[in-house]
């Protein structure tokens, strides 16, 4: 019966969402639009390589804004020591006390806006919202990937300077680059640490081509499958995904297919396990 107890209490602790953080904002400008944001701190953003962007959602805030952080304290007394540093810059500049929401970009102190933003052209069409905003995709296991969308001055690109890059993140100071540009990044598959994902890697007749990235529970690339969509792992060395095909007609084709065996698991199983 105690045992039973103590498993119950076990089981309802872990389901418990991680304790807020709480911080204090030093905010020098903040705006409804990443666009103007990342255009109206851009010379901030320059002086301050340490300042990031953030969602007022990752506050728990319900009503959402951007803003410019030129230093994200954790004492009152730390951050009223910036604002007086800030308002050299920033007069209108102020502090916000934030209870940071677990698995937000903000308590991986990932910004939500790339400061490459404010160098997309205004006469770019194809550029939406959503594209100059990062997003954070939480894991089973305690980590997330992160999507940091961010702008890359190419000439004549196709998708007129659009990226996005991809990035496994256990903590604030624990994180790797998986993808440097892995353009609309598909759901994560993960087992036992592992991740596969999928990324557009060509066009073929208006259909977009996909290859299967998988990495192990460090970032280090297992395999990259060419033409392949949806990862699902069948077992622990096995991916199953959708291999792609284009006719002559255009029409794509889809077709169930297995992996190549992956390396196996080291022997001391990775504390990263599937749920």
């Amino acid at each position: 019966m105690i045992k039973t107890a103590v498993i119950a209490v076990l089981v309802f602790s872990a389901a418990l969402p991680a304790r807020a953080e709480r911080l204090w904002l030093v905010i020098g400008a903040s705006d409804p639009s990443a666009a103007a944001l990342a255009r109206k701190t851009k010379t901030l953003a320059l002086d301050t390589p340490d300042s990031l962007v953030v969602q007022t959602s990752d506050c728990g805030d319900k009503k959402n804004f951007y803003a410019w952080v030129a230093e994200a304290a954790t004492s009152p007394e730390a951050a009223h020591a910036a604002l007086r540093r800030v308002r050299t810059a920033a007069r209108d500049a102020y502090v916000k006390r934030c209870d940071t929401q677990p698995g937000t970009l903000l308590a991986l102190r990932i910004t939500a806006v790339d400061a490459s933003i404010a160098d997309v052209p205004e006469t770019a069409v194809n550029w939406q919202e959503n594209d100059r905003i990062s997003t954070v995709r939480p894991l089973p296991d305690g980590r997330a990937i992160v999507i940091a969308r961010y702008f890359a001055k190419v000439k004549d690109d196709p998708l007129e300077g659009r990226r996005e890059r991809v990035i496994l993140a256990e903590s604030s100071d624990k994180r790797r680059v998986l993808e440097e540009n892995c353009p609309s990044p598909g759901r994560v598959a993960m087992r036992h640490g592992r991740v596969a994902f999928h990324c557009v890697r060509e066009e073929a007749a208006d259909n977009l081509i996909h290859n299967v990235v998988v990495f192990d529970t460090t970032g280090e690339k297992l395999a990259e499958i060419k033409r392949c969509r949806n990862p699902k792992w069948l077992n622990e060395l096995v991916i199953e995904c959708e291999e792609e095909s284009v006719g002559p007609d255009g029409q794509l084709k889809l077709r169930t297919i297995r992996s190549s065996p992956l390396p196996p698991l080291p022997s001391a199983t990775s504390s990263h396990q599937a749920p």
